[in-house]
């Protein structure tokens, strides 16, 4: 694929580009168990309480290597507003911390081409879910670029502006607690159009 590597955008997918979370507990819903609504976390499996950690994460992985990842709705309008940044020329490396077993992978790619179409995504690149460092390496290939890293994980946000990168967090509420003035925050991705390319 042709594309200009000054206008390639760094992106997590879940809780960015994809509503994952809403896609998860409808998942856990169809197998049975009840979330719990008591407090807001990044960490989705923690609000089933019934859980242990080792069986909440089995239920992460058994959901991230379904069929239902080829189905996850865009993320609020991620559709359009990718649409919009293409049309400036733009393409994307998505960097997700879904795991790493391969054909969930190919699931990933399957809904990330059905949902954006193709020749957006460059790469995809697919990290351990609970490495706290794992995107590290992904996004260190290119440091010091300034290139928009966005994210909805406050320790990946602060990471990629460690890097040299320009990070841009999608909000949410598991994140408004970090208040930084090096970090650019966004609601939409109409917001990310403006940053980078200026309202119409």
């Amino acid at each position: 694929m042709n594309y200009d590597p000054a206008k390639l955008i760094l992106t997590d997918v879940d809780g960015v580009l994809l509503a994952w979370e809403d896609h998860f507990h409808a998942y856990m819903q169809s197998q049975g168990h009840v979330r719990a609504y008591e407090h807001v976390t990044y960490w989705q499996e923690t609000h089933y309480p019934e859980l242990s950690v080792e069986e909440a994460r089995k239920a992460v992985y058994n959901f991230n290597t379904s069929a239902w990842m080829m189905a996850i709705p865009a993320f609020r309008d991620a559709r359009s507003g990718v649409a919009r940044l293409v049309e400036q020329g733009y393409r994307f490396h998505a960097i997700t911390a879904m795991g790493t077993d391969p054909m969930a992978k190919k699931l990933r790619w399957i809904n990330l081409e059905q949902t954006f179409g193709k020749d957006v995504f460059v790469e995809l690149t697919t990290t351990d879910s609970y490495d706290p460092d794992a995107k590290r390496e992904a996004l260190s290939q290119y440091q010091n670029s300034g290139l928009p890293w966005i994210e909805d994980s406050t320790r990946n946000a602060l990471l990629g502006h460690e890097l040299g990168l320009r990070s841009i967090l999608m909000e949410h509420d598991h994140n408004r607690h970090l208040v930084a003035d090096h970090i650019e925050r966004v609601s939409s991705w109409a917001n990310i159009y403006d940053l980078l390319v200026g309202s119409d």
